[in-house]
């Protein structure tokens, strides 16, 4: 009987031992930083409009391929005309902006998007046109 008892208590803390975890988690609050420059149209200078296309292919809800590394275009953000905010639409806003190389940054007029639906996806194709201006410097 002892026997069956120590073997149940030692089943018993090997199973607390194996199934226990420690997990740590560090975090920062991050606080956004907001900042609002107001412009009037004095202060701009009209470039001319630019055109911006992007592809980008999803599987399971999930993007893949195309170009990564071109997000946080001025404006993307705080400008409601019903954009998508994805890879895709960041791709074609630095192609817009990209095509008036002394433009300081676009505004978004209008989009077309075209979906060709896949197996398990689905490809998008994105053009925004855009219009381009330049901070005058006084």
């Amino acid at each position: 009987m002892k026997k069956v008892t120590l073997y149940m208590f030692m089943i018993g803390a090997m199973a607390m031992t194996l199934s226990s975890c420690v997990m740590k988690q560090k975090a920062v609050p991050l606080t956004p930083i907001n900042a609002q420059v107001n412009f009037d149209m004095d202060d701009l200078e009209y470039i001319g409009d630019v055109t911006g296309n992007a592809t980008q292919s999803y599987v399971l809800g999930f993007a893949y391929g195309g170009r990564l590394y071109h997000s946080g275009v001025l404006l993307s953000q705080g400008v409601s005309i019903g954009l998508p905010q994805n890879r895709g639409y960041d791709n074609a806003m630095y192609d817009a902006l990209m095509q008036k190389p002394d433009a300081d940054f676009v505004l978004p007029v209008s989009y077309e998007s075209t979906t060709e639906q896949q197996f398990l996806g689905h490809t998008e194709t994105l053009t925004i046109r855009c219009k381009a201006y330049r901070i005058k410097n006084k």
